[in-house]
């Protein structure tokens, strides 16, 4: 209903009898008020008096004249449903009511779903002809009514069933080396595409294909079912196997609804499962059936492989999808964990404390925690409150995990097979228990957990600088000891740990620019910025270890910002760092902008096969002092601060008055030498520089003595070997 009362513009119920005498009583009365309407017109104003109540009644004249025309269309659309035998009754005490859509297409799109439920039956049970029909369809013709008609037809354990007849016909042809496998899978793999869009489309809350609540249970039933009937895992299928498939298969985005009912109960079931199937992760049907490749989308030949996959991945890969709100349902879902997995009974715990920390060996056996690191990233890379509350939630629990995972040894950070059934192995119980994770078992979301570190850099560079007086944990939870584990394990993944340079540089040039224009002391800056640098470069250094290849490969990349002048990259004169505190959402908008242009800056030099214009240091330490020179001469450039007669005559300036430094861009590399020594000399950046290694050298050492030993002596910095 509208807020007139009229009928709305989405689906209505109605009773036939009374809508057809309804539908005629307002197609009389339009005319006739119409007829009204002109005749006290015309009376009232040969009177010379006011028109208004004529006016009035022609208003309504009009409205009824629209609303009979809408009836006399609804009326058509539920006699054509009736019938067709294709409305969907309602029945109270009452009456009985028609349901019925407002546009005529929905009405062909309900009835094409509906009718197309025979032909999914056919095409799984292997009909040629049936899967031929399919085939013509794509996934935006299931229109949301579609989806609904087909919904309707099929109920939610058939809609399960059909996906595992599929698989387990493909596998046959798979195994049996049929000749077609390739067409048989295309076919699979479009029918998959359909279904799964279905889905999606009937279990949007928001959306006019909504089945109802009543069917996003009998899903979870359903997918809580194990196939054949009384069979147990590992030996059945699980339902949820099924659907995971299904949200593997389509591009359609889960609304926030779905993820909250069925999607928390996938989590749950799978906390249930974990007594029968111990460390293994459940799969999809691809895994289950030994596909192969067969249902991946990008496939064009099927190829036989043990790839393992986990139930859970499409789920939450589909979270991350669907937006932060959902993201943060799906990792927020309060529970109460199963002792087998060390809760303490009537204690509770979320989502994300299974997935983090009980599941992450589960982890360790499919994809490494990729998928989970998209829905973190999606989760908790906003600047809301509850972005941020999760982002540190999740650092406290890698932190937490990290330090058995990386034990020290004889001085030295240990990393490598720490698993329990490797300190099972060599006799060593104690170990086995001291270690219950692999220290790998999630690397695949380390490059996510790092876009969401510098997503909350400015609270990481408050936490390190309380931590210089005080070791409790500030606002965020975390101490400085957590950071520096939590470093040491994001950072061993060398995207993750470029993600995390790359967003330090940006905060220093925000932070530097912000300084300049408001004629700050930038010595201070500089040590802040310096002292986080230390953290990054220790933690890296200590995690990869005597890795030769990878600290080569960190010093290149280090030596290319300043050999590029990454550092001199001027920023937009709209960036708010330089007019407003530099936090929260104007941080995160100004070293957005920061990053993509000092990243673009040194992408196109190096498409363009620019040479270097700067001479680059051979330490990662010097090197990071030289793009700090270079980001406070590039600011004291762009405001003007290097512009005057001291500069009148020299290579890198440009007439006018006053002189000014010509566009970086056109400096050779003895102009830029010069220019950078000469603002060196004339601003006496020496004296920062030597603030900039200092922090440097002071967070490494602050950052190796967080690394302890169980006797609680702690190792020396890389820096000082």
């Amino acid at each position: 209903m509208t807020a007139d009362g009229w009928l709305g513009p989405d689906a209505c119920g109605v009773k036939l009898t009374e809508f057809e005498r309804m539908t005629q009583d307002m197609s009389r009365a339009a005319p006739a008020l119409r007829q009204l309407a002109d005749d006290l017109w015309q009376a009232l104003n040969g009177a010379g008096v006011s028109t208004a109540p004529a006016m009035e009644i022609k208003r309504i004249a009009a409205w009824t004249e629209d609303a009979a025309s809408d009836l006399r269309k609804r009326n058509m659309l539920v006699h054509d449903l009736d019938r067709q035998h294709l409305a969907f009754t309602v029945c109270r005490a009452d009456g009985t009511y028609l349901r019925l859509p407002d546009r005529y297409t929905d009405q062909i799109g309900y009835a094409e779903g509906r009718r197309a439920a025979e032909m999914f039956r056919r095409a799984v049970s292997g009909d040629a002809a049936a899967r031929t029909d399919l085939r013509r369809l794509q996934p935006p013709d299931i229109t949301p009514l579609f989806a609904k008609g087909l919904l309707e037809s099929i109920s939610a354990e058939e809609l399960l069933k059909l996906p595992m007849q599929l698989a387990l016909k493909l596998s046959g042809d798979i195994t049996q080396h049929r000749s077609g496998t390739d067409a048989n899978a295309a076919d699979t793999r479009a029918i998959l595409a359909l279904l799964g869009r279905a889905v999606a489309l009937g279990t949007d809350g928001q959306g006019k294909g909504y089945m109802g609540e009543e069917y996003l249970l009998a899903l979870r039933r359903a997918g809580r079912t194990t196939f054949p009937p009384r069979a147990t895992l590992p030996n059945g299928v699980a339902g949820y196997e099924s659907l995971a498939t299904l949200i593997a298969s389509t591009d359609t985005r889960f609304s926030f609804h779905f993820i909250n009912v069925v999607g928390n109960d996938m989590i749950a079931y799978d906390s249930g499962i974990r007594k029968r199937l111990g460390q293994l992760p459940l799969p999809d049907l691809g895994a289950r059936y030994r596909l192969g490749n067969a249902l991946d989308p990008s496939t064009t030949g099927v190829k036989e492989d043990d790839r393992k996959t986990d139930f859970l991945s499409p789920l939450l890969a589909a979270a991350a999808a669907s937006g932060p709100e959902a993201a943060q349902a799906l990792l927020t879902h309060n529970w109460f964990g199963p002792q087998q997995l060390g809760a303490v009974p009537g204690i509770k715990a979320t989502n994300l404390e299974y997935l983090l920390h009980d599941r992450r060996a589960i982890w360790g056996e499919s994809d490494h925690g990729a998928a989970l690191g998209k829905t973190i990233e999606t989760a908790a890379t906003g600047q809301d409150r509850e972005s941020s509350r999760l982002a540190f939630a999740i650092a406290k629990i890698l932190a937490d995990d990290a330090r058995p995972n990386y034990p020290v040894k004889d001085g030295k950070v240990t990393v490598g097979d720490k698993s329990p059934f490797a300190a099972l192995k060599s006799g060593n119980l104690a170990d086995a228990i001291a270690r219950p994770h692999h220290y790998d078992e999630l690397s695949g979301l380390r490059p996510n957990m790092a876009k969401v570190l510098v997503a909350h850099m400015d609270r990481l560079h408050d936490l390190v600088r309380l931590a210089n007086y005080d070791e409790r944990p500030g606002s965020t939870g975390l101490t400085g000891d957590d950071l520096d584990y939590l470093l040491l394990d994001i950072t061993r993944d060398a995207q993750a740990y470029e993600t995390l340079i790359m967003g330090q540089l940006a905060h220093s040039k925000i932070t530097i620019d912000r300084t300049v224009a408001r004629n700050g002391d930038l010595s201070n800056a500089i040590i802040g910025e310096g002292r986080m640098f230390g953290h990054l470069l220790e933690a890296r250094h200590q995690s990869v270890g005597a890795e030769e290849a990878r600290l080569a490969e960190d010093l290149e990349r280090m030596r290319k910002y300043v050999s590029y002048g990454m550092g001199l990259v001027p920023l937009g004169t709209d960036l708010v760092a330089s007019k407003s505190p530099l936090g929260g959402k104007a941080y995160a908008a100004a070293s957005t902008q920061a990053t993509t242009q000092m990243t673009n800056w040194l992408a196109k030099r190096l498409a363009d096969k620019d040479k270097p214009t700067i001479t680059a240091p051979t330490t990662e330490t010097e090197n990071i002092e030289r793009l700090l020179n270079q980001m406070i001469t590039s600011s004291l450039i762009s405001h003007g601060r290097l512009d005057g007669p001291k500069i009148a005559g020299r290579s890198f300036a440009e007439g006018g008055n006053p002189p000014k430094v010509r566009p970086l861009e056109e400096l050779g590399l003895n102009e830029m030498e010069k220019l950078l020594r000469w603002a060196d000399d004339e601003k006496r950046l020496s004296d920062i520089n030597d603030a900039a290694m200092n922090s440097i050298y002071n967070g490494a050492i602050k950052t190796a003595g967080h690394y302890r030993d169980k006797g609680g002596h702690n190792i020396g910095p890389s820096i000082e070997r």
